[in-house]
């Protein structure tokens, strides 16, 4: 049997927090794999989560299992899911951060997670106390309806995203937004950015501009990005995660 796959993202950062439940989870299964996707999403950022586990998860093979921990709501009401799709597991807090995951995987299955049943089980960190164990278990093989109730997806928590909004944005200050507007190689444009105006042309690739010049180019992931050549664009702007944005033809 091939070995088991544990991607962990979390905002932990490089606290003992991270060590804590890989600790937990090799206790359980000492066989399994663990892989750091990333542990320095900005604090409590569920949107740039919910952005990066779309964009990174489905590069894993089939029946990896994705532990992500970014819990603002941390011992609150709020629920913990795991969700089965076409190929991976996703265990989580049922806070938005399966936005991307519900609209572009295939979604087959959902259990709302017993957190009572974990005794003993710390309510702020419920990261190592909860999912760390339960992602150990689902890896030897433990089946996720064992550990709660099977739900309909539409109690997947949704993002009320703004058309023309800032997605995600890269070490290299790259920008990230919402939108899917089509526009030729060379076309002049304008981005509006908290009332600044900034003229841009719409490129293939970065050195299609002169350094330090902005583009706006067609990502990876199929939106607009906002970028400027060896620069970063979010610095010169102050772009944050979040905010409204938008990319007109030049009038």
């Amino acid at each position: 049997m091939r070995t088991k796959i544990i991607t962990l993202t979390t905002d932990f950062v490089s606290d003992l927090y991270v060590g804590q439940m890989k600790g937990v989870i090799l206790s359980i299964n000492p066989e399994v794999k663990l892989i750091d996707l990333t542990h320095k999403i900005k604090s409590f950022n569920i949107l740039e989560t919910a952005f990066f586990i779309w964009q990174v998860c489905p590069s894993f093979p089939d029946e990896t299992i994705h532990l992500i921990v970014v819990d603002p709501g941390v011992g609150s009401d709020r629920t913990a899911l795991i969700i089965r799709t076409k190929r991976h597991l996703y265990i989580g807090p049922n806070n938005g951060i399966f936005h991307f995951i519900e609209e572009n995987q295939e979604v087959r299955e959902v259990v709302k997670i017993n957190t009572k049943a974990f005794k003993n089980s710390s309510a702020t960190f419920q990261g190592k106390d909860i999912f760390a164990p339960l992602a150990s278990l689902l890896s030897i093989g433990r089946k996720m309806e064992k550990f709660g109730e099977r739900v309909d997806k539409k109690i997947i928590e949704k993002l009320n995203l703004p058309e023309g909004c800032i997605l995600y944005i890269d070490d290299f200050g790259n920008i990230i937004t919402n939108i899917k507007k089509e526009f030729s190689p060379g076309e002049k444009l304008t981005v509006m950015y908290k009332g600044k105006k900034v003229k841009v042309t719409f490129a293939r690739t970065f050195s299609d501009v002169q350094e330090g010049s902005y583009l706006v180019l067609k990502g990876s992931s199929g939106y607009l990005e906002i970028d400027k050549n060896k620069a970063s664009a979010a610095k010169a702007l102050g772009a944050q995660v979040g905010d409204k944005i938008g990319i007109f033809k030049e009038s």
